[in-house]
Order: structure tokens, then C-alpha cells, then sequence
């Protein structure tokens, strides 16, 4: 399944590309995101808890940052469910395009992001359209998370 959207984040591409490797500060953002630890400067570790209709499951994941520039980070993530009902991998791709300041002074950056997301075991076989919905609305909900940390009063792109 593919999952993909895009938003505006009113700091320079520069900045936010930054703020994207902050622990603390993704985890925050992440909806049912339990934990958050970089293992190194490419790799984390991450417990992500989500709930849809009745069901419930817990995901532990590895992420890993394949490539990196300026205006693109690539990742694969992988995990499971515990005891291994359900398995993920996503092939993930996040792109900063800086955009021209409307009138202001201020910077803005388009975030774009897709992830092609395979599911194994029973999240996959009975649950994979609800699964599909709720991955779009984390993705929305991840977005104004982050948007409100990053352009809250006083906050000039930096976290509390």
C-alpha cells in the first residue's frame, strides 16, 4: 500500500531537514509512538502503538536511513507485531522543497513524503483497507504535530 501526502512548514529547508532527525522531537510528533531511540546517526529504534475498530497492535521497528541530502532522506523500516501476527516493511521516501517567501520574509519548506508500505500476517489478511486509512490519517495527524512544534509562537523552528 502506498501512503503519501504533503505539507508546509513555515521554516527554511535547511532547518527542518534538522529538526527531522530529532528524536525527542519525532516521537512527539508520531501518534501512538511508546519510544523513540537513535541507536546511531542512521539508525533507530522506535515502539509504535496503534489502535482501529476493535483491534489493537503494537509494532516494534527498526528504521534506517539509506540516503540522505539536502532535500531527500531515504529509509527502509522493518518490524513486527509482538509475537510476530503481523510484519511491516516500508520502503519510505521524504522530499524538502524550499519555497519562495509570499510577500514576507519568512521561509517555507513543502514536505512531501511516501511510503510504500508492505503488511504481513493478520493485519494484512483481514485489516489491510483499515490499515491504509488509519496510515493516512497518522500521516495527517504526524503533519499538524509537527507544524504546531515547529511554527508555535515564539519557536522560530526549534522545539520546546
Amino acid at each position: 500500500m502506498i501512503i503519501e501526502g504533503e505539507f508546509v512548514v513555515a521554516i527554511p529547508a535547511d532547518a527542518l531537514l534538522q529538526q527531522l532527525f530529532d528524536a525527542r522531537l519525532m516521537a512527539s510528533c508520531l501518534p501512538g509512538c511508546e519510544s523513540l531511540q537513535a541507536i546511531d546517526d542512521d539508525r533507530y529504534q522506535t515502539v509504535v502503538a496503534v489502535s482501529m475498530a476493535g483491534i489493537k497492535a503494537r509494532f516494534e521497528l527498526q528504521v534506517e536511513i539509506t540516503g540522505r541530502d539536502a532535500r531527500e532522506v531515504r529509509s527502509v523500516t522493518r518490524g513486527d507485531e509482538g509475537g510476530r501476527a503481523s510484519t511491516l516493511h516500508a520502503q519510505n521516501v521524504v522530499t524538502l522543497e524550499p519555497l519562495a517567501p509570499n510577500g514576507t520574509s519568512a521561509a517555507r519548506t513543502r514536505l512531501r513524503y511516501r511510503s510504500d508500505v508492505s503488511l504481513t500476517g493478520r493485519l494484512g489478511r483481514f485489516a489491510l483497507g483499515m490499515m491504509q486509512k488509519k496510515a493516512q490519517g497518522l500521516g495527517d495527524e504526524f503533519a499538524a504535530n509537527l507544524r504546531a512544534r515547529l511554527e508555535g509562537p515564539g519557536h522560530e523552528g526549534a522545539p520546546t
